[in-house]
């Protein structure tokens, strides 16, 4: 079997809609098109918002959500799909509303996939970690995996040989055998690759500067093998 890249979290998940919902008084394609520019999965983020719309639904009527309710829930779902830009958002507004209670629980659940009883142990790893979690083994746990093959729809024409902390927590550089250097930021939802330019050092958790402040309960590790064009982030046991 190929192994491609793609996040733990999203293994097995088929999105019920292909579909955007339809919210009065916000443009539910324009939020599509901006996921997609920030790097989101758009069918992710029809699926999560679909979701929690609907159990808003469920729990509030035919009145439809409150505008507040609808951006704390597009915020979610995009955060869900693998939009990193938006984790400090969407973390603010779950805050918020779990503390005011003008979300039902289940609604700001259903946007990141998250049973009721799970968010307030999520808020908190999240609130240690980029890669926090509610549930977690006592092993290894695989996040995600990045690069792959270019000629398969990956990003890489060479493997990765090595990886190294990058100068904050969520934040690796990947050097391939051919010399290429990429900087990957990931969270617990979504990982980005960029190529970084030949004559660029960039800084490592071995510069002077220092590495970056990461959790012990949520240590992580990039590893790479001589026989596989993906890199796989890893979360180890809690140090």
């Amino acid at each position: 079997m190929i192994r491609r890249p793609g996040q733990a979290v999203d293994e097995g998940l088929l999105p019920q809609t292909t579909v955007s919902p339809v919210v009065p008084g916000f443009d539910v394609e324009q939020s599509v098109r901006n996921v997609e520019s920030w790097g989101g999965d758009s069918a992710l983020y029809r699926h999560f918002l679909s979701q929690a719309l609907a159990a808003d639904d469920a729990v509030g009527g035919t009145d439809g959500p409150l505008p507040h309710t609808v951006l704390t829930l597009a915020a979610l779902a995009a955060w869900r799909s693998g939009t990193l830009d938006l984790r400090q958002d969407a973390l603010t507004r779950l805050g918020e509303a779990l503390g005011s209670g003008s979300v039902p629980r289940q609604t700001l659940a259903s946007a990141v996939g998250l049973q009721p009883s799970e968010l307030d142990d999520f808020a908190s790893a999240q609130a240690e970690s980029p890669f926090g979690w509610p549930a977690r083994g006592d092993g290894d746990v695989v996040i995600a995996r990045v690069g792959g093959f270019r000629g398969l729809g990956g990003a890489w024409t060479a493997p990765p040989i090595t990886g190294e902390y990058g100068d904050r927590e969520g934040r690796f550089v990947i050097t391939l055998t051919d010399g290429e250097r990429w900087q990957l930021d990931a969270d617990i939802f979504g990982t980005t690759l960029s190529r970084l330019p030949p004559d660029e050092a960039p800084t490592t958790a071995a510069d002077p500067v220092g590495g970056p402040e990461a959790s012990g309960a949520w240590p992580t590790r990039l590893a790479v093998f001589d026989t596989s064009y993906l890199a796989w982030l890893v979360l180890e046991k809690a140090r």
